[in-house]
């Protein structure tokens, strides 16, 4: 266990008065010395020698001695200060002599009371690593916001405490402070959820280790209890101690952590792995069953360790064979992983998908930023200095007598890019200002290259595509010393809304009811065709941009043209508005600038593939619609988009044919701007022929060999 959770606990009996008198309560079957220090109004109830021997997970309880002691509705009085502990095993241990006022008689409850108070006043946290981790259950937001302000104000550093559930009015609490990064964040990389397990191993009291989740549910995996297990003829009283964590019963519990409920459906000790309801009707009382053989059997019996090493074998493998996912046996497994993973975060609470989601917002980990305050910014412990170069540079751009009411900057991570939370490409930030109702949201983006003018490159190549009606956003250089690497160059954008087209659930096809928000059960026709035009134009785009890398791709489809919804008054329903570009990357990549009839012919013919490959697919997830149509509107807003971004061109003629950013380094940008507005003169001239061969290559997809050249 780390030093800083151990120090500020022995700080916090070092600057208390220690209650001379101790209290002994039995607790799993034995008894418990708790010692008391107070503090002022606070008190602290330590487990007597915990500071010394802490384990991950070892409980905290907190709660207000109002909610112990509630003053009568028609007095005045009120009970101030709060209460902390600190023990061993499982929050149990103290909340419930706490509420029953066994522990100094703090309480002083009735039996209904106590439990409305264990399930909405008490805030429940474990020690974690060197962090104090709070798990917010019942609690209300503003409890547990209290009870974090309260254990800052006694010196525990922000960082070191972490919230644990991910519920929607507290992130938004924490959101509006620019604290989102105290709120654990999801893992999504086998990696970061094999790490999570790692931190979630936990004891009670005996031999056996479990999963323990956000919710305060022990999970006992296949693995754990065959380990647990094999001590039936190594360690037969370790074996025995875990069977009677399981099974027992005792004054204070009247049924076995097996059966004893904790949060919806599960218990306080779950058997991971069979499906829902299936191991407390058969394996359950088959281990109940076991303990009750174990413990009639005489303390001297030299069978009863062979005894029991036997009936658990069968348990075992009765175990494995109900196993949902033959895969949960094994706890590298990619199924194992995930699975167990959802159920320490508590998406399994929720309705969420059967896998870890990967849409664009769940790929944002929260860093460490600034709270402000009447136009003062207050930096967090451990904000790095490309955050604050960030902030600087919104700050700068508001206008006067403006200011910044909060901001949460997020790393967006990537399936690619295995590199140190803090040290990614990509960066959100997210920021509301005083005059601004709606939040603005950022995307900042480390550039490929360090050198001095590959940033003004980028920036030279966004605004001249701008100016001819592409339709990227407005981008915004940034330069800044990061250490020992150097200068390091990085762009900011507008985060646009939307979701790309790639990646459209089936739900965006489907009309919506603008009055009750319900989805349609068909797809609509409408939308899937604005969808697919949308498309079109943006192929047009992506083949004015001559987006092209060393790999070979087009850039294309590829999750880099957002789709914006919104309302549509020609339809009177939402609908796709409007496409935009998100990426740089590939544009003026062909890599050859001849201008030269061969040259432009390789170019269309490698374009026009990737377009009718793209097209075909969409037609494949739309049965629906008929494939033609598809490719023609397709076509239509191709050539439409084409002739618009042509038009604008021959209008500025002039200026387009002048551009000259003067960049350092050997970029070749007049050669590939020239080559660029000439190809998309012919681009709009070959139209007819450009149609032809987009409609041959799709029908090459859509029609066997065999029966190609029958016609449509």
């Amino acid at each position: 266990m780390a030093g800083e959770i151990r120090q500020f606990f022995k700080a916090l009996m070092a600057g208390a008065a220690r209650h001379p008198e101790t209290v002994t309560v039995e607790a799993w079957g034995r008894p418990r010395t708790f010692v008391r220090f107070d503090l002022f109004d606070d008190t602290f109830v330590f487990e007597d020698g915990i500071w010394d021997r802490l384990e991950n997970r070892d409980p905290v309880v907190i709660v207000s001695k109002a909610a112990l002691s509630p003053a009568p509705d028609d007095s005045t009085a009120r009970v101030f200060g709060n209460v902390m502990t600190v023990t061993s095993g499982n929050h149990a241990v103290a909340s419930l002599p706490l509420a029953d006022g066994r522990l100094w008689g703090f309480s002083t409850l009735d039996e209904a009371g106590q439990s409305d108070a264990l399930a909405r006043s008490f805030v429940y946290a474990n020690c974690v690593g060197d962090t104090i981790e709070i798990s917010q259950r019942g609690a209300a937001t503003e409890d547990v916001v209290e009870m974090d302000e309260w254990l800052q104000a006694l010196g525990l550093p922000m960082r070191r405490i972490v919230l644990s559930d991910r519920v929607d009015e507290t992130l938004e609490f924490y959101s509006r402070r620019g604290q989102e990064w105290r709120i654990k964040p999801l893992a999504w990389t086998p990696e970061e959820m094999a790490a999570a397990l790692r931190g979630a191993v936990a004891r009670i009291h005996s031999p056996l280790r479990y999963y323990h989740n956000v919710k305060g549910v022990h999970f006992l995996t296949l693995a754990n209890f065959l380990a647990w297990g094999a001590l039936a003829r190594t360690d037969f009283a370790g074996f025995r101690a875990g069977l009677e964590e399981l099974c027992a019963t005792g004054p204070d519990q009247p049924r076995p952590n097996l059966l004893l409920p904790k949060f919806q459906a599960h218990h306080e000790v779950e058997l991971f792995g069979p499906p829902p309801g299936v191991a407390a009707r058969t394996l359950v009382p088959a281990l109940l069953d076991l303990w009750e053989h174990v413990r009639a059997a005489a303390p001297d019996d030299p069978r009863a360790a062979e005894d029991a090493a036997e009936r658990f074998a069968a348990l075992a493998g009765e175990f494995r064979s109900l196993l949902a996912d033959p895969a949960f046996a094994d706890e590298s497994s990619p199924r194992f992983l995930e699975a167990i993973y959802r159920n320490l975060n508590g998406a399994v609470y929720q309705d969420e998908h059967d896998t870890v989601s990967r849409a664009f917002d769940d790929l944002r980990t929260a860093l460490p930023g600034a709270s402000y305050a009447l136009g003062n910014r207050f930096p967090h412990d451990g904000v790095d200095a490309r955050t604050l170069a960030i902030l600087d540079s919104i700050e700068s751009e508001l206008s006067h007598g403006d200011r910044i009411e909060y901001a949460n900057v997020y790393e967006i991570r990537s399936v690619t890019e295995r590199v140190r939370l803090g040290q990614g490409k990509t960066r959100e930030i997210v920021f509301k200002t005083v005059w601004n109702p709606l939040p603005t949201r950022l995307v900042e983006k480390r550039l490929a290259r360090r050198s001095t003018g590959y940033g003004a490159y980028t920036l030279a190549r966004t605004d001249a595509f701008r100016a001819l009606g592409v339709s990227y956003g407005r981008h915004r250089l940034l330069a800044r010393s990061d250490g020992a690497i150097g200068e390091v160059h990085y762009f900011t954008r507008a985060r646009y809304p939307g979701t790309p087209f790639s990646q459209l659930p089936p739900s965006a096809f489907r009309a919506r009811d603008p009055s009750t928000g319900a989805y349609a059960a068909e797809e609509s026709p409408d939308i899937v065709r604005a969808v697919i035009l949308l498309a079109g134009s943006a192929a047009a785009e992506n083949l004015v941009l001559k987006k092209w890398t060393s790999d070979g791709s087009t850039r294309f489809a590829v999750g880099k043209e957002i789709v914006e919804f919104g309302y549509d008054v020609r339809f009177g329903k939402e609908m796709p508005l409007r496409i935009r570009l998100c990426s740089v990357r590939g544009t003026m990549g062909w890599p050859c600038l001849d201008q030269t009839e061969e040259n432009l012919g390789r170019c269309f013919d490698a374009f026009l593939s990737r377009y009718a490959q793209v097209a075909f697919e969409y037609a494949r997830r739309h049965p629906s619609a008929d494939p033609w149509d598809v490719a023609d509107a397709f076509w239509e807003g191709f050539a439409a988009r084409t002739r618009q971004l042509d038009w604008n061109y021959r209008n500025r003629r002039e200026f387009f044919d002048r551009y000259d950013p003067r960049l350092y380094g050997d970029y070749r940008f007049g050669a590939k701007w020239s080559f660029v507005l000439w190809a998309l003169e012919r681009q709009n001239e070959r139209l007819g022929a450009l149609a032809e061969l987009f409609h041959a290559k799709f029908r090459e997809r859509m029609e066997p060999p065999e029966t190609q050249g029958d016609g449509r």
